[in-house]
């Protein structure tokens, strides 16, 4: 039997993670241990490790990476903190479980953490959805968790030959796809109902949902960022609901003009309710990856703003502008007409067709892990 450990320390990777344990949990020659940290441990970003429980998860450790001075100070050095908790306690927990793999993903503090643990203690490491190009630190993020992973199981063709140019191992890149999308269409559709009276939104009707990050490098513009956008929401007189940002160095800027914004907002969302307002007459506005990644897939335009996302491969149901009052407001009236909406009606999703956890289970359990050679070699 195979042991694979992952590690998951928000939505973002929980929601990718979760079809993939789903089908660990259904395999005989598989298990897994899994372990809860960061933002699933904080009562006001919602306290998701709720949703992991519900799902009925084992749940092998858990332990809090972020303190009430991570978010009051809210800045790169409090991330380098952080970060520097979930290393010190890696170490025991890895020891303690002797797994065969670890699974990690994305470009993720806690996750680049136990690439780089696993990487030290002689443990294969599997990264999902290397070799993406994005902004902020999640590129460099990224690309570091490659050289500190020993498979690759990324997106599509494009990412496979940047992991090439970077020199690693051509038959140990995997192009299988998002497992993000496998996630959305394991998840039954709720009532309209229930979406009306818990968000005040009538998905028949266009409404926006905004989902904003901070940008690392930008920091000092957090609060002027997102008050473009806000205000473009407000003048757009369009239904809406505002998702809490990411954790990241500047998102207590972006909270706070939320909140003094007054518009309709909510702290996270799970995966029924997100799936739900994605089939929705819905267009996604911010520069979260998942207007890069999902989107396409429920034909849902999307206005990409910032520099968040810059690189991504992306679809036609994306519009970039820029920090920009008036550009937002534009693109709102461009996405919402019926020609534009004619456009993407057809589109296909590149990063994956959602069976792409399948594909992910049966490559961990084809590869000979017994005495693997964890040392990294550049291949040039």
């Amino acid at each position: 039997m195979k042991k694979i450990l992952i590690i998951t320390e928000r939505r973002a990777d929980f929601s990718r993670f979760k079809p993939i344990i789903k089908l660990i949990q259904k395999d005989k020659g598989l298990d897994y241990d899994l372990i809860v940290t960061g933002l699933h441990l904080v009562k006001k970003h919602g306290y998701t490790i709720n949703e992991i429980k519900k799902e009925k998860f084992k749940i092998f450790t858990k332990f809090e990476m972020f303190d009430k001075d991570y978010f009051k100070k809210n800045d790169g050095a409090e991330m380098v903190r952080a970060i520097g908790i979930v290393f010190k306690n890696l170490a025991k927990i890895i020891k303690k479980s002797k797994p065969d793999i670890i699974l990690s993903g994305f470009d993720i503090a806690a996750n680049f953490a136990i690439c780089v643990a696993g990487a030290h203690m002689n443990v294969p490491v599997g990264h999902v959805q290397g070799g993406e190009v994005s902004g902020t630190i999640d590129e460099s993020l990224r690309h570091a968790m490659s050289k500190f992973s020993n498979f690759h199981f990324t997106a599509n063709k494009n990412t496979k030959k940047r992991l090439i140019k970077l020199g690693e191992i051509p038959k140990h890149i995997f192009p299988v796809g998002c497992p993000s999308i496998d996630a959305l269409n394991l998840e039954k559709l709720l009532e309209k109902k229930y979406i009306k009276k818990k968000f005040n939104i009538n998905v028949d009707n266009f409404f926006l949902l905004i989902i904003q990050h901070p940008v690392t490098s930008e920091l000092k513009n957090s609060a002027k960022q997102i008050k473009k956008t806000l205000n473009a929401v407000k003048k757009s007189k369009i239904q809406h609901l505002i998702v809490y940002p990411n954790n990241d160095a500047g998102s207590k800027f972006i909270l706070k003009e939320i909140k003094k914004a007054k518009l309709n907002h909510i702290s996270t969302l799970n995966l029924s309710e997100y799936k739900t307002l994605l089939s929705g007459k819905m267009v996604l506005l911010g520069n979260s990856s998942s207007g890069i990644h999902e989107a396409s897939s429920f034909k849902v335009p999307v206005i990409n703003i910032g520099s968040r996302q810059e690189g991504r491969e992306k679809p036609r149901n994306i519009i970039n502008v820029n920090h920009n009052t008036n550009e937002i407001l534009k693109a709102i009236k461009k996405v919402t007409n019926k020609v534009f909406l004619n456009k993407i009606k057809n589109i296909k999703n590149p990063y994956g067709d959602g069976k792409s956890s399948n594909r992910i289970i049966n490559i961990i359990k084809r590869l000979n892990l017994r005495d693997f050679d964890t040392q990294k070699k550049l291949t040039y």
